[in-house]
């Protein structure tokens, strides 16, 4: 069988590449194409990298989400002077040990941007999601000299963000060469900043925000986003990654899907097309997933070349979903096991999965 291989990351505990392998491992013996995959969150620098001979890995010690120093990467290609840049890298919630939305800030991708700035860039595209933050792109924003004003006229801190504080914003100071960037925002979050489907609505709680808080928060960030004189609050994809998306458009950013540009890069549709079967998967497949993650996109362009799709996760409120094509998902948790336990058995549990549905994927007659 010719099999394409393309997880998604499973978030805590397998990255995409990581994921393919444990995949692989399981299917010995047939013709596995493994593709990277992202769908603009954890793993698309990587993805990027692996399709771009010509991409170098930038490492620098970067101030984080939650003031602490890292070393965080980005990519860039000094022959079209094109930076690419992870917000997980800096801002991610993998990076933290426990959630504070009032605090935390996206100050690390404000300072890689500069970086790409300094070596010359002239297009950036950053890829949203898995973001720890919800301050709407003010960290960002201010690396890059954009003053925040309280009410009575003092800057405010990037952390704590204090983004329920910023009454008028100074634009005096913006770097000039952020004006002759291409600016491309990379996602396939939809959701726009506030609202019951915003970001402290929809992705708030996974960030740390309490229950009873979102609506506070919506409502920050409402007045936060009266305080641009273009209003972005609604369109498609601000409210990606805890309001960067917001912030990135005030620059003039394009949107363009992230699983579109990955398929792009790696020349998923050419490859697929002379597949017996695609495998995917991600941590968790669920109502988000059909909002168009990673998973669902390639599944649906198998499915219109006739590819059957198998999913397998963490955790999914699926059994399958055949009008995208994929005819059955697996849970890789085979036993009774703790959170913990399931993240750190991700790689080998996912493998067993493989291996158990393996007389599936032979048995099928072939395209």
């Amino acid at each position: 069988m010719r099999i394409v291989v393309a997880m998604d990351s499973f978030k805590g505990s397998l990255s995409s590449g990581e994921a393919n392998q444990a995949v692989s491992r399981a299917l010995v013996g047939h013709d596995v194409t493994c593709i990277p995959i992202s769908d603009g969150g954890e793993g698309f620098l990587d993805a990027w990298l692996a399709m771009h001979a010509d991409g170098t890995v930038i490492e620098e010690n970067i101030m984080c989400l939650d003031g602490t120093h890292r070393v965080a990467r980005f990519g860039f290609d000094p022959s079209t002077r094109h930076a690419v840049i992870e917000v997980a890298e800096t801002t991610g919630l993998t990076l933290l040990s426990h959630v504070d939305p009032w605090r935390y800030s996206s100050v690390g991708v404000g300072h890689q941007i500069v970086q790409a700035l300094e070596r010359g860039a002239t297009v950036i595209t950053i890829g949203l999601g898995g973001s720890g933050t919800i301050d709407g792109g003010k960290g960002m924003l201010e690396v890059l000299g954009i003053r925040f004003l309280d009410a009575s006229g003092s800057v405010l801190p990037s952390i704590p963000h204090r983004l329920q504080d910023v009454r008028s914003i100074d634009w005096s100071g913006l770097d000039p060469r952020v004006r002759e960037v291409e600016w491309r925002i990379a996602s396939d979050v939809q959701n726009p900043l506030i609202g019951e489907s915003g970001a402290a609505y929809v992705f708030g709680p996974q960030k740390g925000l309490a229950v009873d808080g979102v609506r506070r928060y919506d409502r920050i960030l409402d007045y936060y986003a009266n305080c641009f004189e273009m209003d972005k609050r609604a369109f498609p994809g601000a409210g990606a990654a805890g309001g960067i998306g917001f912030a990135l458009l005030q620059l003039g950013a394009t949107y363009v899907s992230g699983i579109e540009e990955v398929v792009r890069w790696s020349k998923f549709e050419e490859q697929i097309k002379s597949a017996d079967w695609l495998i995917t998967g991600e941590g968790k497949f669920d109502a988000q997933s059909l909002e168009g993650k990673a998973p669902y996109g390639l599944a649906r362009l198998a499915h219109a070349h006739g590819v059957p799709t198998l999913v397998f996760t963490g955790q999914s409120d699926f059994t399958s979903h055949l009008e995208s094509g994929i005819i059955a998902i697996f849970p890789i948790v085979s036993r009774i096991m703790t959170l913990e336990e399931a993240i750190w058995e991700a790689a080998p549990l996912l493998t067993n999965a493989v291996q158990r549905v393996r007389h599936v994927i032979e048995k099928a007659p072939r395209q």
